[in-house]
């Protein structure tokens, strides 16, 4: 709103109560005296507090010029000299001050307020942190004991954050010299009083109230007004008066103004009365029109002095990017601009002193001595100079004048930080292009580099031109019928050259093997790679082509494919070989396992019994050279696919101790299994049990004396003292140690002992002690289960071979033990339990049956699934067995067999497959009816155990659906 708008505002404010109090005592001047004295003394309030409320926009706007100005931010020096010239243009009841954040007056229009701390007081601080325009209340402040109302606005430093407060007090003289410039009514007081009721100014003038608490029911009355106006009769010093008070507007509400009048004064005749008051408030109008406009022109002045003084210095500062100075002869800085301050920054306030001192990184030594010289003869000088001490490069212009030096100068460090990268980044590159170009001309394979879209050939190595036969034409030009080279250059045929690819599609080639033929009519095959290089905007500039002669490599590559291929079919030949033996051997050392066990019962005497058992250790060994020539066919083939599941440790271990026990007496040998805790390991129990027995088994050929040992250890997260369970946690691992205390391994043969057919101290080749496959199969077995060997050995001290397999976690269900063989429980009572065998081996199955009938079975034979359908169909008797061969003749298999006799019998009758193959196929078969595979040659005691398994999970089956034990199943 416009400041003469303003003014007008306020003089309509005056003039209207004016004119309000004329009509109504016209009009009830004898009928309500006292209103008219109650009308004229709110008025006089009215008058009081309008004239409070002028000051205060006064000191608004004072405030508001002062921050705005910049003085407050010039520094205590400039600052007080503002004050100074301020002081003679205000009013005597009004003056300034200007404090840091502390609160320290540091200049001020009243010298006395110098040095004055306005931390404590609370608008001060409101001020400070609202950055607002702030009013306080009137209160005794100075040492004189004035009252005084303060008006406090803070300044905001260069982040635009509060620095400050610039405060204006107004004194209570304004009251004096406002009011007191006329005399009032007779009878008539004017009281400002604080928050506590003692009065703090007095119209007319009374020095000893200042301080004096009011009257008590006056006090109480303003009090019970709650911050509105109010009107009592009170009798004081004898006198009767009416009081009207209310709350003084400065900004806390909590200061207060009463009038009071002589009641029977008042109550004169109107028109006196009316008199009075209309000169009283012509006075008050007219003085508040005269002041309202010397200050605003006063304001408006000094307002307008400082926007010129503010424009002038801001063109100056802004009218160069440069950072200037200007020195007088004797070498006084007489002018610095904000550039050259920020630049030197250690200079601080340089006008005033010694250039040379405040400019000692322009000015110091050859520096110094050409801006002397520039001075002496009046030349312009420029130049660059380091500064001593910031290592600041400048650049100087100065300009010599009668009245002394102006220095123009700016910050060139970057520019000669650039400059000098840029030599170093040219040298760089200068010597990075004679190191590529060295490289490229002696690069092993031929290089080409062709721009776009021209395909001019713009590099070539000596490797290409010795390649090509002779140079390239432009890539981009090549065209031929792809069945010749085109002018000896680098063509393949149209459409099929690399480098014609990469400049015309951008396409990247990597290692095409391309026919070329030479100039020269030589041929010969290159293997070829380009890459387009594109711009920024993806357009295609050159093509980078690589040639290489891969002949060599391609006769190479064949000589390697023919080989691949030989031992293939050395492989295949070798696996037709095994096949066929596995098959043809098996049956008769089938047959001869089983007859043999029947001896057993017509063989009486001592010396027929050892002859037996002899020849049954002589099996056993032939069963286990071909098992080991057979399990290397399978590993070797891949057609072992292991079945990794949890299962006990222990029991796997507990089965290959009773296995080896017989043996192990026989030598003598001290043999236990040690164990830090039960384990379950993740594995294939039949791989691993694999892999022990080979272990154990080489300790036992080749330990004479001592003990053979074998221990399991926890590692990981399982080892003893970490708070696993035997189940192990996830993460853990079992090391299965197996040592003895044999001849020990030397060790240059402690890499060879894994190698098919390597033994150790055998040269007769005795085969008891077997083919030397055993440590073969371990480490295949190895990798397949991903369980790590390791072996250490000393000489005549024996050996350690461990096994490292996972432990299965804590969640997953371990497998339980191998049930008990259930041919103990058979009790033999009531029939005979019958048993089906089916094997188109004649011998094969004579043998199985006699061996039946040793065992209490009566047996029913077959040579086919159709003759053994038959015989069933004809007697009519269900078998509670069955043991078929796999492979029958005209391409039937076992599997078939089982199936149909399972459904004449109508349940699920325990069968075993009897195979004497080596493929996975009869497993992968058996599997998917829930049969176990029993491989040729089998001993006695190795089928009793199957069918034990067989009968054992038919037993356990039956006790499920049924819900009781279910029925004995005879063996």
């Amino acid at each position: 709103m416009p400041h003469y708008l303003r003014l007008f505002l306020l003089i309509v404010a005056a003039v209207v109560p004016l004119a309000a109090l004329q009509f109504m005592t016209q009009h009830s001047l004898r009928q309500d005296r006292e209103n008219e004295v109650r009308n004229d003394t709110l008025r006089l309030l009215d008058l009081l507090d309008a004239e409070q409320q002028r000051i205060a926009a006064e000191a608004r706007q004072v405030l508001a010029t002062i921050v705005e100005s910049g003085v407050p931010q010039a520094g205590p020096p400039s600052c007080q000299q503002a004050m100074d010239r301020l002081r003679a243009r205000y009013p005597a009841y009004l003056s300034v001050e200007v404090a840091d954040r502390t609160g320290r007056v540091w200049c001020a229009t009243d010298p006395v307020s110098l040095g004055v701390d306005l931390g404590g007081i609370r608008t001060f601080q409101n001020a400070l942190a609202s950055g607002a325009l702030t009013m306080g209340e009137y209160g005794l402040r100075y040492p004189n004991q004035r009252p005084i109302l303060p008006f406090r606005l803070a300044y905001p430093s260069s982040d635009g954050t509060p620095d400050g407060v610039v405060t204006v007090l107004l004194d209570a003289r304004w009251l004096e010299e406002n009011l007191g410039r006329r005399p009032l009514p007779p009878g008539m007081e004017m009281v400002i009083a604080d928050r506590q009721g003692h009065a703090v100014a007095r119209l007319p003038e009374a020095p000893e109230a200042i301080g004096q608490p009011l009257p008590t029911a006056m006090l109480q009355a303003m009090r019970a007004a709650r911050g509105t106006r109010s009107v009592a009769v009170f009798e004081t010093g004898g006198v009767e008066r009416m009081v009207v008070s209310a709350p003084l507007e400065t900004g806390s509400g909590e200061s207060m103004i009463a009038i009071g009048i002589d009641r029977d004064a008042a109550l004169r005749p109107v028109r006196d009365a009316m008199a009075l008051s209309l000169a009283l408030f012509g006075g008050a109008l007219l003085l508040t029109c005269l002041g309202a406009a010397w200050g605003m022109r006063q304001f408006l002045r000094v307002r307008e002095r400082m926007l010129e003084t503010v424009v002038e210095k801001a063109s100056v500062l802004e009218s160069t990017t440069d950072a200037v100075a200007e020195l007088d002869r004797s070498w006084r800085v007489v002018f610095v601009n904000e550039r050259a301050r920020a630049l030197l920054s250690g200079s601080g306030n340089a006008v005033g002193r010694n250039g040379r001192q405040a400019f000692a990184e322009l000015m110091g030594g050859e520096s110094g001595r050409t801006l002397q010289q520039a001075m002496e003869r009046r030349e312009a000088v420029e130049f660059e100079t380091q500064g001593p001490c910031s290592g600041v490069w400048f650049a100087v212009r100065a300009f010599p004048s009668r009245k002394g030096l102006a220095l123009y100068f700016r910050d060139a460090t970057e520019r000669r930080r650039l400059e000098d990268e840029r030599t170093l980044l040219t040298r760089q590159l200068q010597e990075e292009r004679s190191l590529l170009t060295a490289i490229l001309d002696h690069l092993p394979s031929g290089l080409l580099v062709a721009e776009a879209p021209s395909g001019r050939i713009v590099k070539v190595n000596d490797t290409a031109l010795s390649l090509l036969g002779g140079p390239p034409p432009p890539a981009a030009g090549c065209g031929c019928d792809g069945t010749r080279a085109c002018n000896g250059g680098a063509c393949f045929g149209e459409g099929r050259c690399p480098l014609s690819r990469a400049l015309r599609m951008g396409e990247t080639v990597e290692q095409e093997d391309m026919p070329y033929t030479r100039p020269d009519g030589a041929a010969m095959t290159l293997s070829v790679s380009a890459t387009p290089v594109r711009a920024p905007d993806g357009r295609v500039t050159l093509a980078i082509c690589t040639l290489r002669d891969v002949g060599e490599r391609k006769a190479m590559e064949r000589a390697l494919q023919r080989a691949k291929e030989e031992a293939d079919e050395a492989n295949r030949a070798k696996s037709k070989f095994l096949a066929a033996a596995s098959h043809d051997l098996r049956q008769p050392m089938q047959s001869m396992f089983l007859f043999t066990g029947v001896l057993h019962r017509f063989i009486r005497d001592e010396q027929g019994q050892r002859s037996l058992e002899m020849l049954e250790r002589g099996l056993d060994t032939l069963k286990g050279l071909l098992d080991s020539l057979l399990d290397v066919s399978r590993l070797d083939a891949g057609a072992v696919d292991p079945r990794v599941e949890p299962f006990p440790l222990n029991s796997l271990l507990d089965e290959i101790a009773a296995s080896y026990a017989p043996i192990l007496e026989s030598k003598r040998l001290a043999f236990r299994i040690v164990q830090d805790q039960a384990a379950t390991v993740l594995s294939d129990r039949v791989l691993l049990g694999r892999m022990v027995r080979n272990l154990l088994e080489n300790a036992v050929k080749y330990t004479e004396r001592g003990a053979v040992q074998i221990a399991v250890r926890m590692q990981g997260h399982n080892a003893p003292g970490n708070g696993a369970q035997g189940n192990g946690a996830k993460g853990g691992r079992v090391r299965i140690e197996v040592s003895d205390t044999g001849i020990g391994i030397p060790p240059d043969q402690l890499t060879r002992i894994f190698a098919e057919f390597h033994q150790l101290n055998n040269p007769e080749r005795d085969r008891a002690r077997g083919l030397g496959l055993g440590l073969a199969i371990v480490q295949r077995l190895s990798a397949i289960l991903d369980h790590p060997v390791e072996v250490k050995s000393q000489l005549e001290r024996g050996s350690v071979f461990a096994i490292t397999v996972p432990v299965a976690p804590v969640e997953t269900t371990a497998e339980t033990a191998p049930p008990p063989m259930l041919a103990s429980a058979f009790t033999g009572g009531g029939e005979a339990p019958r048993a089906l065998l089916v094997d188109d081996d004649a011998i094969v199955l004579l043998g199985l049956r006699d061996m039946f009938r040793e065992w209490g079975y009566e047996v029913r034979i077959a040579g086919s699934t159709d003759e053994a359908v038959a015989k069933i169909e004809a007697d009519g008797h269900m078998p509670d067995v069955m043991l078929v061969d796999y492979r029958l003749r005209e391409g039937r298999v076992g599997t078939e067999a089982v199936v149909r006799v399972r459904a004449m019998a109508g349940r699920d009758v325990p069968a075993v497959i009897l195979t004497g193959e080596a493929g996975p196929e009869c497993e992968m078969d058996a599997a998917a009816h829930g049969l176990e595979v029993i491989r040729k040659p089998v001993t006695p005691r190795q089928l009793r155990r199957a069918l034990d398994r067989a009968l054992a999970k038919r037993a356990k089956t039956a006790e499920a659906m049924t819900g009781a034990e279910g029925e004995r199943l005879p063996l």
